[in-house]
């Protein structure tokens, strides 16, 4: 009876970190789940608005006879847009750090699972921060996974937004010729676009950093 009993204490701890593990490894993946959740919401109240916006323009312009109701209701409105990408941006960028930080977690519970049974460690496939771009696949190397995310998606079309109101602004206020207004507004789209990226991947690298892991050659 006594050896049962001091069995049953040894085994006690051992089922009631499974317990905890088990049900960690469920709120981690709600969290994930939570965070493209959002991620994509926050995207297409972005891309919604823009679209909107772009609508009231175009009736505007189809309506008014003068070019001034135009210009004036565009930069109204363009501001506005612009200022909702960027808030959405940052938010978005943050949800992809924060399922990083998920799924790094999920990684070490699959990995501790993967030891209790060595000969059926591979039931448990690996998937830590080193696979989130494919790196270790040689599909995708950081550098590039950049590009794909929803947070870059975000930002390349607000540097759009961002370009032709400057566009529409020096066309107004200066006058100029739509082809120095177009050159304008393109330089000014290529500078918030470059901008953005280099701030995204800055913070990537600040993420790489607290979180160690392999870019696969990035």
């Amino acid at each position: 009876m006594v050896a049962v009993s001091v069995r049953q204490t040894e085994t006690e701890p051992s089922a009631l970190l499974m317990q905890a593990l088990s049900n960690q490894y469920g709120r981690l993946q709600s969290a994930r789940g939570g965070t493209v959740a959002e991620s994509s919401s926050r995207t297409s109240l972005y891309l919604t608005s823009l679209t909107g916006a772009v609508v009231g323009l175009s009736f505007v312009a189809q309506t008014s006879k003068s070019g001034d109701t135009f210009f004036v209701f565009a930069l109204a409105i363009l501001p506005v847009v612009f200022f909702l990408g960027v808030v959405t941006y940052y938010r978005v960028l943050q949800t992809g750090i924060e399922d990083v930080i998920y799924a790094r977690a999920l990684s070490k519970i699959q990995s501790f699972y993967s030891q209790l049974e060595p000969m059926h460690a591979d039931l448990f496939h690996k998937s830590s921060v080193d696979q989130v771009g494919l790196a270790a696949l040689g599909l995708f190397a950081l550098r590039w996974q950049q590009f794909l995310s929803s947070a870059a998606v975000v930002a390349i079309v607000n540097a759009v937004v961002g370009g032709v109101f400057i566009a529409l602004t020096a066309s107004y206020l200066l006058q100029t010729r739509p082809v120095a207004a177009i050159g304008i507004g393109a330089a000014a789209a290529l500078l918030i676009g470059l901008l953005f990226l280099r701030h995204q991947w800055r913070t990537w690298m600040q993420v790489a950093k607290a979180l160690p892991m392999s870019t696969g050659g990035a």
